[in-house]
C-alpha cells in the first residue's frame, strides 16, 4: 500500500511553480538525466503533492485537544487561521530560499557526486515548495469575506521572493563557497527536520498530511551534509582537503546561530501548541537542536581522530575529543584546532534573549570586557570578524548585522 497518494495543483499555480525552476534552478533536467547514476533505484523526483494518512483524526495538543481536525481553513478563525499562514508561508519560503542558495555555488563542488546530491535537496525542497502550494491552492476556503483571497496573496508574494527577501535569516544569506552548501545540510536542514517532526501533529489536516512525506525526504538532506562535513574534515586533517579545520570552523561559526534562531525566542512558542500546530515549544526543541548538532560535529571530529589513529577504537576517538575540547591539550597526535567546536549558543545572535542579542559574546560564550565593561561594537565587530570567513564579512548580510548590533549599542533596539 502506498505511503501517499499524488496530487497536482491546479494549473495556474503548478505551471507558476515551473516557471519559477527554470529560472531558479534550470539544471533539474540533469538531475532527472542522471538520476540512476548517483541514487539507483531509488523513487525519481517528481513535481507532486505527496498526501499522507494522518496518524490521528483528532487534535492532540492544545486547547482543541481531542477534537477533529480542521479540514477546512475558513474553519479556523482570528489568529489561529492568520498563524497557520504563517506557519505554512515560512515553510514556504525556505523551501524556495534554500534552492536559491544552493545555485550559487553548486559549481564549486567538490566533484559530480557533491554536486548531485546538492541538486537531489534542490529538487526535493523543490518539491517541498510546492507541497506547501496544495495546502493552500487546493483549499477554497482560504478565500475569506473582507479578507480576499490570502492563498493567492500568500503564493504570489513567495513567488517573487529573493534571496534577502526570505521569511527567516538563514535563508537571507548568500552562499559564496561550496562548504556552505555542505554546512548548510548538515545545520540548517536539521532545524528542517524538526520542524517538519513537530508540525506532523498539525491541527489544520492538510498541513499534517504534508509532513511525513517531507520528513522522509529531509533526511538525506541531513545526511548529505553530516557525510560530506566527515569527509572535508578528515581532508583537511590529512592535508589534502580543499579546506582547513580552521575555515571549516569558521563557515560553522555562520550557521548554527542561525539555526538557532529558526526556533524563534527560546521563550516562546507557546500559541503554535496551544492551537495544536507543534508539539513542543521553541526552547525545547532548540536544545535538543543544539545537542544535535553537537552529535553531528562529533561525528566529523571521531573521523579525524581515527584518521590519525587507526588503532583507536570509536569509543577512545569519542573521549579523546571530550579530553581536546574540554582541556584545550594536544591529544592522540591531534590539537584543539584541528577539531570543530561548537560555538556556544549565545555567540553572534541577532535573534531571542536580551542577554546575548547584538552582545559582544565569544565562540565560548564568555562577555568579552575592556576595563571590566563590555567592549564597544568596533571592538566586537573586528573580533567577529576573525571567527567568520573573510568572503562572509564582505557579504550583505554581515554589513546588515553590524549596522544593526551599532543602532542597538546606541539604544535603537535590539534584533529585527
Amino acid at each position: 500500500m502506498a505511503a501517499f497518494v499524488a496530487d497536482t495543483l491546479k494549473q495556474r499555480y503548478h505551471s507558476a511553480i515551473v516557471e519559477w525552476q527554470k529560472k531558479n534552478f534550470p539544471e533539474l533536467h540533469m538531475l532527472e538525466e542522471n538520476w540512476v547514476t548517483y541514487f539507483g533505484s531509488q523513487p525519481k523526483f517528481a513535481l507532486i503533492a505527496k498526501v499522507a494518512k494522518l496518524k490521528t483524526d483528532l487534535i492532540e495538543y492544545g486547547k482543541f485537544a481531542g477534537q477533529q481536525k480542521f479540514e477546512k481553513a475558513g474553519a479556523m478563525s482570528g489568529n489561529m487561521f492568520f498563524s497557520a499562514r504563517d506557519i505554512i508561508k515560512a515553510q514556504c519560503s525556505t523551501e524556495f530560499g534554500s534552492v536559491q542558495q544552493h545555485r550559487v555555488s553548486l559549481e564549486t563542488a567538490t566533484g559530480d557526486e557533491a554536486k548531485y546530491c546538492v541538486m537531489r535537496i534542490m529538487a526535493e525542497e523543490l518539491r517541498h515548495a510546492y507541497q506547501m502550494f496544495w495546502v493552500l491552492d487546493h483549499d477554497s476556503t482560504w478565500r475569506k469575506l473582507g479578507m480576499g483571497d490570502v492563498a493567492a496573496e500568500t503564493m504570489d508574494e513567495l513567488l517573487a521572493m529573493k534571496t534577502g527577501e526570505h521569511v527567516l535569516d538563514a535563508f537571507n544569506i548568500e552562499f559564496t563557497d561550496f562548504i556552505d552548501n555542505i554546512i548548510f545540510g548538515a545545520v540548517i536542514d536539521l532545524v528542517g527536520k524538526y520542524q517538519l517532526d513537530m508540525q506532523k501533529v498539525f491541527a489544520y489536516a492538510p498541513m499534517a498530511r504534508s509532513m511525513g512525506p517531507m520528513f522522509s525526504e529531509e533526511g538525506f538532506h541531513l545526511g548529505t551534509g553530516k557525510r560530506f562535513l566527515r569527509e572535508y574534515s578528515i581532508e583537511a586533517c590529512e592535508g589534502r582537503g580543499r579546506w582547513t579545520m580552521p575555515e571549516i570552523q569558521k563557515v560553522l561559526n555562520i550557521w548554527v546561530p542561525r539555526g538557532l534562531e529558526m526556533f524563534g525566542n527560546e521563550k516562546g512558542g507557546t500559541t503554535a501548541v496551544e492551537f495544536g500546530f507543534k508539539d513542543k515549544t521553541n526552547g525545547q526543541a532548540q536544545k535538543e537542536y543544539y545537542e544535535e548538532v553537537s552529535q553531528i560535529v562529533q561525528h566529523a571530529n571521531i573521523g579525524v581522530l581515527q584518521t590519525r589513529n587507526p588503532k583507536m577504537s570509536p569509543l577512545e576517538c569519542r573521549e579523546a575529543v571530550q579530553e581536546i575540547t574540554s582541556t584545550g591539550d594536544k591529544v592522540a597526535s591531534v590539537k584543539p584546532d584541528e577539531i570543530l567546536h561548537m560555538p556556544a549558543m549565545t555567540f553572534f545572535r541577532r535573534r531571542g534573549l536580551d542577554e546575548y542579542v547584538f552582545k559582544p559574546i565569544d565562540l565560548r560564550g564568555n562577555m568579552i570586557t575592556e576595563g571590566g565593561k563590555p567592549v564597544k561594537a568596533d571592538a566586537f565587530l573586528k573580533y567577529l570578524e576573525t571567527q567568520v570567513p573573510s568572503r562572509y564579512v564582505k557579504t550583505a548580510d554581515f554589513e546588515k548585522y553590524a549596522g544593526h548590533y551599532r543602532k542597538a549599542e546606541e539604544g535603537g533596539g535590539e534584533g529585527w
